[in-house]
């Protein structure tokens, strides 16, 4: 009898070290959130502030595979700490807005969700659960709704991603259905063509006027 063929052993995939505890991003959440408050009160763009040494600690400088999946990962959990410190502190579109135009949608899931946004801690606290929520490190009390909405989008097992691409779409469908800037610009064309029509009746007007004037004169 010929021997079975054996099988070849996939060889074991390398686990890498990240800090991926709730407990160890809700600290890097904390310290991205202190140097993004020291940066907006010195008046600075939130835009122009990366993250710094001191938050990669040890990583910063390391070349080798886990010291590049910690700093990558650091860097992803301090560009989404300030993405939604950001919007939080997003100016009010309708703020300057003229009182004939319809109020802007805000599509953004954190502006003004903090109560008081002169109190750090609390802002330290909300983005630390939103970013939990979006790391599936913590268990949210909506995930029945969010089920649901996964499966208006398409039947497939949640994860970290399908997460986020739910929300960036739900944010996002409201703009599908605006039809807000197309209205105003019917609008605008509407009253163009009245205005158009007036003062083109107006000149026909005054040019009669002159003319039976003219006629006065010749009599």
């Amino acid at each position: 009898m010929a021997e079975p063929k054996r099988v070849p052993q996939k060889p074991c995939e390398t686990l890498l070290v990240v800090p991926h505890t709730a407990e160890e991003v809700e600290i890097l959440v904390h310290n991205a959130a202190e140097e993004l408050w020291k940066w907006k009160e010195l008046g600075h763009d939130l835009h122009s502030i990366s993250i710094s040494t001191k938050l990669l600690g040890c990583a910063s400088k390391g070349l080798d595979i886990e010291s590049t999946s910690k700093r990558v990962y650091k860097q992803a959990v301090f560009d989404l700490t300030k993405e939604i410190f950001e919007e939080i502190f997003a100016e009010d579109p309708n703020l300057n807005q003229p009182v004939w135009m319809k109020p802007c949608r805000i599509n953004s899931s954190y502006f003004r969700r903090v109560k008081n946004p002169n109190n750090l801690d609390e802002i330290k606290n909300f983005i630390a659960t939103e970013v939990l929520k979006l790391f599936s490190l913590k268990k949210e009390s909506n995930y029945k709704t969010d089920w649901q909405k996964m499966m208006k989008f398409g039947r497939k097992k949640r994860d970290r991603v399908d997460h986020i691409l739910v929300q960036e779409l739900h944010e996002e469908e409201a703009q599908w259905v605006n039809y807000d800037e197309d209205e105003l610009c019917v609008k605008m064309q509407l009253a163009d063509g009245i205005f158009e029509t007036l003062i083109k009746d107006t000149i026909d007007v005054l040019n009669q006027i002159g003319e039976k004037q003219g006629r006065v004169l010749l009599v």
